[in-house]
C-alpha cells in the first residue's frame, strides 16, 4: 500500500564523509568534526560513526549529555564539550567516559580539579577565553590573576586553548582579526605564566576557510560538514548532504483567475495543474535562521534578505531535478506547487530542500554511495559502526 503522506529525510553519509575530506586538505590541520544539535540536525550517532569512519580523531559538542551518547554509541576519539561542569557529578561522568570538558570559569576549574584529586587522577581540560564573543569564556580583564589561579589547580592538564569568533562570516574582516589578536595575546601569556597548551583553535567553519591564519593547530568544523557553505573561499566545493523527500498528496485542475491558498495571495494567471504536497512550516519548509538582533545592521539585512526572496526566490522543490514554483502561502502541513507542463501523478516523488535544523519529520534514512552509486539505504538506528 502506497503512502502517500509519508515523509523522510534522506542524510548522504557519503557526501558528508567528503566533505570532511574536502575540508581536511584545504586546511591542512587537523579537523574537529562539530556535531551538536544531533549533528545539525542529521543524526548525531550515524554522521559521528561515518566520520570517524573518515579519520576523524576530535568531536566537538555542546553539552555533556550528547558526549555520553557518543561513546555509547562506539565513537573512540577525543570528544571536546564545548560546555563546563556545574556539579560533582558531571565531573566524575566526564572523567568516566573520557570526555574533554571545557573551563571558562574558576568554579568549573576548582569543581574539576577536586573531583580529579579525589579520584586520583588528572583531567585534561581545554581553556576557553573571551575576545569578542561575550558568551562563555575567561575574561582578558584579569588573566594574569586567573592565570595564577589556575596553575594551582595540580590536578588539570591544560592541554589546549580556544576562543569563538563572533562575526567571520562578515564582508569586512576587521573584528575577526582583532579577536586572532586578542588570542594571540592570550596563548603568550600562558607561557609566560608557565601553561603550555598543545592545541591552539580559533576557526569554525567560515573562519576555516576564509582565515588560512586562524587554523592554529586544529579548526572545529561544523556547518560545512553538511554543505553549509557561507565562506568566500571557492577553491573548495562542498555537496548538500540533506533533503526531504515527500509524495505528492493531490493533483488539481485549477482555472485561470483561481485562488490559491491562505490570504488570497496567489491567483492563477491561466489554467494550471498545482500539486498538494504533505508537507509545510511545520515541518520547516522555508523557515529560515534570521539574524533577531536589535541592531539596524541585522535589521537591514533580514529586510535585504526578504526582498531578494520575494522578487527572486530560490527553488526548495524538485520532481526529477526540475524546480516547481511554490504557490501561495506555505501552509502548516501542506504546500501547493505549479505542475503545469510537468509530467507527474499522485503519489511521484519530490524533493524539498529543508534546513534539518528545523526539519520535524518521522525518520530519516541513510545512503552510502560507491563511485556515485547509491549501494545502501540504512534506516534511522540501524547504522552499524
Amino acid at each position: 500500500m502506497l503512502d502517500a503522506q509519508k515523509r523522510y529525510m534522506e542524510v548522504n553519509l557519503s557526501a558528508i564523509k567528503r566533505n570532511y575530506d574536502k575540508i581536511r586538505q584545504e586546511v591542512k590541520v587537523p579537523v574537529m568534526a562539530v556535531v551538536k544539535g544531533d549533528a545539525y540536525g542529521h543524526g548525531l550517532e550515524e554522521v559521528a560513526l561515518t566520520l570517524q569512519q573518515a579519520g576523524a580523531e576530535w568531536f566537538g559538542v555542546e553539552f555533556l549529555k550528547e558526549a555520553i551518547e557518543l561513546r555509547r554509541a562506539g565513537v573512540r576519539g577525543r570528544i571536546l564539550c564545548f560546555t563546563a561542569p556545574i556539579c560533582r557529578e558531571d565531573c566524575e561522568k566526564f572523567m568516566e567516559y573520557d570526555i574533554t570538558p571545557t573551563v571558562y570559569n574558576l568554579d568549573s576549574a576548582e569543581l574539576l580539579n577536586k573531583a580529579a584529586f579525589g579520584k586520583g587522577t588528572l583531567c585534561r581540560v581545554h581553556l576557553k577565553f573571551d575576545t569578542g564573543m561575550g558568551r562563555f569564556g575567561f575574561g582578558l580583564e584579569n588573566l594574569d590573576e586567573i592565570l595564577v589561579k589556575l596553575k594551582n589547580y595540580t590536578n588539570l592538564v591544560y592541554e589546549g586553548a580556544y576562543t569563538h569568533f563572533s562575526d567571520a562570516f562578515a564582508r569586512k574582516s576587521d573584528y575577526t582579526l582583532r579577536q586572532l589578536s586578542c588570542f594571540e595575546k592570550v596563548i603568550e601569556n600562558l607561557k609566560k605564566a608557565g601553561i603550555n597548551v598543545t592545541l591552539r583553535h580559533a576557526a569554525s567553519s567560515v573562519a576555516a576557510m576564509d582565515f588560512p591564519e586562524a587554523r592554529m593547530d586544529m579548526v572545529r568544523v561544523g556547518g560545512a560538514l553538511f554543505g553549509v557553505t557561507m565562506f568566500k573561499n571557492k577553491s573548495v566545493e562542498l555537496e548538500k548532504a540533506s533533503c526531504v523527500k515527500v509524495r505528492i498528496f493531490e493533483i488539481r485542475h485549477l482555472v485561470r483567475g483561481s485562488y490559491i491558498g491562505y490570504g488570497r495571495t496567489y491567483r492563477a494567471p491561466k489554467d494550471m495543474l498545482v500539486g498538494i504536497i504533505p508537507v509545510g512550516y511545520y515541518e520547516g519548509l522555508k523557515v529560515q535562521r534570521r539574524n533577531y538582533t536589535y541592531s539596524v545592521s541585522g535589521l537591514i539585512k533580514n529586510i535585504y534578505h526578504d526582498v531578494k526572496d520575494f522578487f527572486r526566490p530560490q527553488p526548495v522543490v524538485f520532481i526529477n531535478g526540475r524546480p516547481l514554483k511554490v504557490l501561495g502561502r506555505i501552509g502548516m502541513q501542506l504546500t501547493a506547487v505549479d505542475l503545469t507542463g510537468v509530467k507527474a501523478k499522485v503519489g511521484d516523488e519530490v524533493t524539498v530542500n529543508i534546513d534539518p535544523i528545523y526539519y520535524k519529520g518521522a525518520e530519516k534514512i541513510y545512503i552510502v554511495e560507491e563511485e556515485g552509486k547509491s549501494v545502501g539505504r540504512l534506516e534511522e538506528n540501524g547504522f552499524l559502526a
